[in-house]
């Protein structure tokens, strides 16, 4: 019966006062199993990120939806929605996902639930589509890397870390670029190289496989006399339905406003305080990247400065 319900409408059937009550609870917990999960994990995830309020809901939100992913969920999508709700907690409260995962257990899995939605999440951040599962990802992330007291799986993703935040960063650039390409006055305040904005766009499931690969080069030097073939493949991979995004880029949270959080600036001062703070992590987090992910970060940093000073004269 939920199915026919959009994480909006759903909003008028769970209001925020009534989600604060037991009983309120108790029928969204019940929302949840009835479901097939795709609509009610954005609804939470929607939630928690309108609302500063909800924190009894948390632990709710979490247990449903972390007790669905360790018994396995074949599709992609569904994985990633799920995880957002998690990630959503963790901006929304980064000590209490911690304490509720640490405190949390599921008789079907004997390993620990904090390692498995970290390590999860890492496994399938190529998956993140659309722009605000990018954003959303990305500044989980950051929350992820600059947490004080890190649990002992995150110290052993350390290498991961910062190249899914660029494979990220690289599809956002392409939904940028596609996003204003009919809107030629607001590309100066994008920082979308001129040469990028003529590309077309790839489709979800072509954009997987062009991740894995970016995710798999980053790893390797590309061998002398493969760089036509590399090019050839850039771009057979774009069509028009990456236009489309996730169910969820229908509906605005407040990462989506334009007053919102902005994933460049928050990533480049996270991971500088990262530097500033915390040497040793900082090391762990930046010496596997190659030379070309070097650059990649470099660039980041210098379209995070461009946005943030955009911001300043209020162009964007």
């Amino acid at each position: 019966m939920w199915s026919q319900f959009s994480p909006k409408s759903v909003c008028t059937v769970f209001p925020f006062p009534y989600l604060e009550s037991p009983v309120g609870r108790d029928d969204c917990y019940q929302y949840y199993i009835d479901s097939s999960l795709s609509p009610p994990c954005d609804l939470a995830q929607f939630y928690l990120l309108f609302s500063r309020s909800l924190l009894q809901c948390i632990p709710l939100f979490v247990e449903a939806v972390l007790e669905r992913l360790t018994r396995g969920v074949k599709s992609s999508e569904l994985r990633t929605m799920c995880l957002q709700v998690a990630i959503a907690a963790l901006y929304y409260n980064p000590a209490l996902l911690i304490h509720t995962l640490d405190n949390m257990h599921f008789p079907h899995t004997p390993q620990p639930i904090t390692a498995h939605f970290i390590n999860q999440w890492m496994n399938d951040t190529e998956f993140f589509l659309g722009l605000h599962d990018r954003k959303m990802c990305i500044i989980g992330l950051s929350v992820l890397m600059e947490l004080p007291s890190r649990p002992v799986v995150v110290e052993g993703v350390a290498a991961q870390i910062v190249p899914s935040v660029l494979l990220l960063f690289l599809g956002l650039k392409h939904l940028y670029s596609s996003r204003l390409l009919n809107k030629p006055d607001l590309l100066a305040c994008t920082g979308v190289p001129e040469e990028d904005q003529n590309e077309e766009i790839p489709s979800d499931e072509d954009e997987v496989n062009e991740n894995r690969n970016a995710m798999m080069q980053q790893q390797t030097c590309t061998p002398v006399g493969h760089e036509d073939d590399e090019e050839e493949d850039d771009e057979d991979y774009w069509d028009e339905e990456g236009l489309e995004g996730t169910p969820l880029e229908e509906y605005n949270t407040p990462l989506d406003y334009d007053n919102g959080e902005d994933e460049y600036q928050f990533f480049t001062a996270a991971l500088l305080r990262v530097q500033n703070t915390d040497q040793p992590w900082y090391q762990s987090l930046t010496t596997p990247l190659s030379d070309d992910q070097k650059k990649q970060l470099q660039e980041i940093y210098s379209l995070s400065q461009q946005r943030r000073s955009t911001a300043a004269k209020g162009q964007w």
